[in-house]
């Protein structure tokens, strides 16, 4: 497709501005970004796997950078696995990926390649001052809900291996 308390300040002026986006294609071939998703180097995997209110994969002996294309075919995964989970507390998970920033790394395991996805609520960045502080630099955010998540997917499979929420407000 195209294209996760109360929230500290510190956090807020870490986050970038908000844009609106389209849905695109729902293929792994997709040669485009989706909007409001960015693919951080590998030197950001240790920032990134650092959550301190979810649980999030190992970093394991590498890192890649993921295409676009597999960007799309995660998030169409992912948007399917959310709406599977829907719980009485969680976000209306039909408005994912659109209404929240993704930032992705890749992670190399045992020989295999992985994805993982930090999101949250794009609205956030209405108050950040650095609109692309995002674009550059992990997004930590400490409690939230689950509206704020990771996720973990193995590329060669084509599937989801975890999705982590944050803990309550």
């Amino acid at each position: 497709m195209r294209p996760p308390t109360l929230l500290p300040l510190a956090f807020l002026a870490a986050c970038g501005a908000s844009v609106d986006s389209a849905a695109p294609p729902a293929t792994g071939t997709s040669t485009e970004m989706p909007v409001g998703a960015v693919v951080l180097p590998a030197a950001s995997v240790p920032t990134i796997l650092q959550q301190c209110s979810r649980q999030s994969p190992t970093a394991g002996e590498g890192g890649w950078q993921p295409s676009a294309g597999e960007i799309v075919a995660l998030e169409a995964a992912a948007a399917a696995a959310l709406r599977a989970r829907q719980e009485t507390n969680d976000p209306d998970w039909s408005r994912f990926p659109d209404n929240w920033r993704r930032q992705y790394v890749g992670l190399v395991r045992g020989g295999r390649r992985f994805i993982y996805g930090n999101a949250y609520p794009r609205d956030v960045d209405r108050h950040a001052r650095d609109s692309g502080q995002w674009r550059r630099e992990p997004v930590i955010v400490c409690d939230g809900g689950p509206s704020f998540f990771g996720v973990e997917y193995d590329v060669e499979a084509g599937r989801i291996t975890q999705l982590a929420f944050n803990g309550g407000f």
